[in-house]
């Protein structure tokens, strides 16, 4: 098994491990890449990070490699980890270990503490099975801890925009249902077409990222709606020409309101062109075929297909399986062929998220 023992060998690891951990603040992506550098520096057969819960003010697993489905579970059970932990946090001081314990069910380990500022905020345990028969140096304490001193900085950069990024989803969720309250009939759709349309991007494969943002935008699309007057917006009979022209410009209100907060242009195209048409018929530019946005296109159906099967006061909604046919209907005029099928799949591969039961 390799082990990191010249100089040259370890400034590479460290490198290639800053990189990483820099190049990124998903806090999945990060707890990863130490997992996986730390495993690797010196050829474990598990690593474990662990990061400090403000709640609980206790050290806690957010990432493993090495074990199998149930064994963390069991071992978190056995209490070996919060023993290693609570000493870790008491001293400050890394620790190696090679005799077996009887509070740990593994072999011998290493254990270091990721401090900032002179606080504990989290630790970094690597071991080996029994069988191993490894036995760790100080030297292999040296290596881990200065590996640590390079990941704990990036891990807590992450856990904040985690932190942040949690509590401005819950931010645009209230503000999303302070919109939809305006009118008891469209209470809830919101959170419902950013559902929808996570479903159909998830059948599309899209990326990480674009379902993430597609989630914010699915639910701002109607954030416009707040500068449209009640007497307009819940009026029971149908609009005539001077309200229809009000109504239309909510998306671009809405683009202009949440452009102030946000510039995540993938949000903005959602919010602006979810009334476009395929066929050039939308609102409020007229865009058509590939000039309207993935994200544009994407929402314009979860939006119609809520819309369809919600009452209104001038009509009942239809039916799960009557919608789905009204859209594919309008494959080719109203909305995308190709969003249409990703649609379909979405709707046969859960059905559950489309009340389609």
């Amino acid at each position: 098994m390799k082990r990191y023992r010249h100089e040259k060998d370890i400034l590479q690891v460290l490198l290639e491990v800053s990189r990483k951990v820099s190049s990124s603040l998903d806090i999945d992506q990060v707890t990863r890449a130490i997992l996986q550098q730390a495993k690797s520096f010196l050829a474990t057969d598990y690593s474990t990070l662990f990061i400090l819960d403000d709640r609980s003010r206790q050290l806690i697993p957010i990432g493993a490699l090495g074990f199998k489905s149930n064994q963390l579970e069991n071992l978190t059970i056995l209490l070996g980890w919060e023993k290693i932990n609570a000493e870790l946090v008491k001293t400050g001081r890394a620790m190696v270990v090679n005799e077996t314990r009887s509070d740990f069910p593994l072999g011998a380990f290493i254990a270091v503490p990721l401090i900032k500022k002179n606080k504990v905020i989290g630790s970094l345990i690597v071991c080996n099975s029994k069988k191993a028969g490894t036995r760790f140096t100080d030297a292999d304490k040296h290596l881990l801890y200065t590996l640590s001193n390079q990941v704990a900085v990036a891990l807590l950069n992450a856990q904040l925009y985690k932190n942040l990024k949690d509590q401005y989803v819950r931010t645009v969720a209230s503000l999303a249902a302070a919109i939809d309250a305006r009118d008891p009939y469209t209470h809830g759709h919101s959170e419902r077409v950013s559902a929808y349309a996570v479903a159909i991007s998830t059948a599309l494969s899209c990326t990480v990222r674009f379902i993430e943002n597609i989630k914010l935008a699915g639910l701002l699309h109607d954030v416009g709606k707040i500068g449209i007057r009640d007497n307009v917006l819940s009026k029971d009979g149908a609009l005539n020409d001077d309200e229809l022209k009000k109504i239309r410009e909510h998306p671009v209100i809405g683009t202009r309101i949440v452009h102030e907060v946000i510039s995540t242009p993938l949000i903005i195209r959602g919010i602006r062109e979810h009334h476009e048409r395929f066929d050039g018929k939308g609102y409020p530019h007229g865009l058509k075929g590939k000039k309207i946005s993935l994200e544009g296109k994407i929402i314009a159906i979860a939006d119609t297909y809520d819309s369809l099967t919600t009452d209104r006061p001038y009509r009942r909604g239809v039916s799960a399986k009557e919608a789905v046919m009204e859209i594919v209907h309008c494959a080719g005029t109203q909305f995308d062929p190709v969003i249409v099928h990703a649609f379909e799949r979405s709707v046969s591969r859960m059905p559950d998220v489309w009340r389609f039961v």
